[in-house]
């Protein structure tokens, strides 16, 4: 993982989900909204509820991509 670096905004590719870096102290799944004209974010957001903590994802529309990679291929262990 040491050979991952962040690609130049202007080539990222919209026709797949990406990881993004939108400035933020952390890297954000996106994909391009062609309606919208704009990177959509699955963003995390914190809730309590009850006391307790209420994770869950919300939709961001980002206008700043200052970089991106592609997201890693997941392997399945056969069974």
């Amino acid at each position: 993982m040491a050979d991952l670096v962040w690609q130049p905004p202007e080539t990222a590719p919209k026709d797949r989900m990406i990881l993004a870096d939108v400035g933020m102290p952390w890297a954000a799944v996106a994909t391009w909204s062609e309606y919208a004209e704009k990177w959509v974010l699955a963003d995390l957001e914190w809730n309590v509820c009850e006391g307790k903590g209420d994770p869950g994802f919300v939709t961001e529309y980002e206008l700043t991509l200052v970089g991106w990679m592609e997201l890693p291929e997941v392997k399945r262990a056969e069974r």
